[in-house]
């Protein structure tokens, strides 16, 4: 075997060490490129609602709708219980008055600020209502029918995909329609009775409770 002289034995060690090195990093795998993480939370597309307003107990009634739209119109309708309303019963009723069956119902379209059934809105609604109010002790009932346009603002808050909260406020004028008095089973005065034109403004709010569908 034939043995080389160490200056060459030392370049040969170091040639092939610095060769081995190139090979491993050309040879190396490039790291990779750590995954984008996108945003999954894109709201659910919502079509409409239905809602209950518990506000009403204090005022004309509680309320129970369904509203259907898309992006940023909606058309509502709804009914009211109006006997049921602290506010109805301190304007229709007198001394020994009481509600027989009272209600309101209505149409009202939305235009939202925002897309997808949220945030600020504006709207146009129209009610009728109609009252019945007994008074035992004379032995007469009072019926009355009111065609009330209004115009409301407000502002829907999405709770979830699901559920949103809404506060509205409306303004508009209750247009008397008819008013007749009637006698109850035993009464004989109604014909001395003359009914009044109670037209009047009219102003209301609504806390809406709802389920986006």
């Amino acid at each position: 075997m034939k043995l080389l002289p160490l200056p060459a034995l030392f370049a040969a060690i170091a040639s092939t060490c610095v060769t081995g090195v190139a090979v491993a990093e050309e040879t190396e795998p490039a790291p990779s490129a750590a995954p984008t993480v996108e945003s999954a939370s894109s709201s659910a597309v919502h079509h409409g609602s239905v809602f209950a307003d518990p506000l009403g107990f204090l005022l004309f009634g509680p309320t129970l709708g369904v509203e259907v739209g898309a992006n940023r119109l909606s058309a509502t309708l709804y009914g009211r219980w109006l006997n049921a309303g602290v506010l109805a019963k301190s304007m229709f009723l007198e001394g020994a008055d009481s509600f027989a069956f009272s209600y309101g119902a209505g149409l009202r379209g939305r235009y939202f600020l925002r897309e997808n059934l949220q945030g600020p809105h504006l709207g146009l609604g129209l009610e009728f209502v109609h009252s019945t109010v007994d008074n035992a002790p004379s032995l007469l009932s009072t019926k009355s029918s009111y065609l009330v346009p209004m115009f409301e603002g407000g502002y829907r808050l999405p709770l979830s995909s699901s559920f949103y909260l809404g506060g509205a406020a409306a303004l508009g004028y209750a247009f008397q329609l008819s008013s007749s008095v009637e006698n109850l089973p035993g009464g004989s005065d109604a014909g001395l009775y003359a009914v009044k034109d109670r037209s009047t403004f009219y102003g209301s709010a609504s806390l809406e409770a709802g389920v986006y569908f």
